[in-house]
């Protein structure tokens, strides 16, 4: 063989071979094990609301005129882009509103996820809504958030607007709406709740009885 023809062909298996490897690497390696890059999360999206929102929460010195009405379905997304539904589902539910920048909701949630592995709310339905979101706020974003404190509880993420929040009657975070089986309201909350007095309202959804007066300590303002 021709040496400067053997030099050319092994310098084009080279060229192509360094080829390769861009390639590979570019695209995160060829392994889903550890080596690629994770899907980009959604910290908002579209809500849809079916249904008559509720009125605006009052606080607990004004008669909640929520309870006894049936809440409207929230259909929506998760921080993984899958859809997420809230409605009535046939057992009693809590939903929760969080915002990331929001000091008692950053209080409040290592006490539920606490709470949660007691098993406290064990019986009862729990749905979460990611609100008041900004990457102009601190603690942004809020799937980063969730994902260090352990949250175990499916997530919807609302939108910029604050769709669900607003069908729903939020006035401040964190924000806790009561439900029967059949989706309707049997009490709402706002601020800090001590863990003894959540888990008698726990208590009280899995018994069917009147929820015990919730006395909430801070909240954030809605932004």
């Amino acid at each position: 063989m021709n040496p400067r023809r053997g030099w050319v062909i092994g310098g084009v298996v080279a060229v192509l071979a360094v080829a390769a490897l861009i390639a590979v690497a570019a695209s995160g390696g060829g392994s889903d094990s550890g080596g690629g890059t994770s899907a980009a999360k959604h910290e908002t999206g579209s809500v849809q609301v079916e249904g008559t929102p509720l009125p605006a929460f009052q606080g607990v010195d004004a008669a909640d005129k929520a309870v006894g009405l049936a809440a409207p379905t929230l259909i929506g997304e998760g921080f993984d882009g899958q859809k997420v539904t809230i409605s009535g589902t046939g057992k009693p539910q809590v939903v929760m509103f969080l915002a990331h920048w929001c000091p008692h909701c950053q209080a409040e949630v290592p006490r539920i996820v606490t709470l949660a592995k007691a098993g406290a709310f064990d019986g009862l339905d729990v749905s979460s809504v990611a609100t008041g979101t900004s990457s102009q706020y601190p603690n942004y974003p809020p799937s980063a958030w969730l994902a260090r404190e352990q949250w175990p509880f499916d997530v919807m993420v609302d939108s910029p607007q604050g769709t669900a929040a607003s069908a729903y009657g939020l006035p401040s975070y964190p924000f806790f709406v009561f439900l029967d089986g059949n989706g309707t309201v049997i009490g709402r909350a706002t601020g800090e709740i001590a863990p003894s007095d959540l888990q008698q309202v726990l208590d009280a959804m899995r018994a069917g009885t009147a929820l015990p007066s919730v006395v909430s300590q801070a909240s954030s303002a809605a932004r």
